[in-house]
């Protein structure tokens, strides 16, 4: 599987933990995985996940002006969000703790 398999898959939990540390709009959530060595996320990848997050209660989205051109939908954890990053993060360290234990 490659990187972008990966990172894909685990796109949601991702996602919240961007946003864990503050609001951002989509591509400042692109940004952020970028930054930390992972694949940049298509539009395509990227906003279906926000939607289908905020239509789960795990984020919730605010119009806000920008400095030039329209205005952009930000996005921040909700307390569900916050909730739900916290079981995919137990859920990944157990897949991780076995996959280790295989050697992998």
């Amino acid at each position: 599987m490659s990187l972008a398999a990966w990172q894909r898959a685990s796109l949601p939990m991702l996602i919240l933990s961007v946003l864990e540390s503050q609001p951002r709009h989509g591509y400042g959530v692109s940004q952020a995985l970028v930054e930390v060595g992972l694949q940049p996320i298509k539009g395509a990848q990227l906003y279906p996940t926000l939607v289908k997050l905020e239509a789960d209660g795990a984020i919730s989205a605010t119009w806000e002006p920008a400095a030039s051109g329209p205005a952009r939908k930000v996005y921040s954890i909700s307390g569900q969000g916050r909730e739900q990053l916290a079981t995919l993060r137990l859920e990944w360290e157990r897949f991780s703790k076995a996959a280790r234990a295989l050697g992998v």
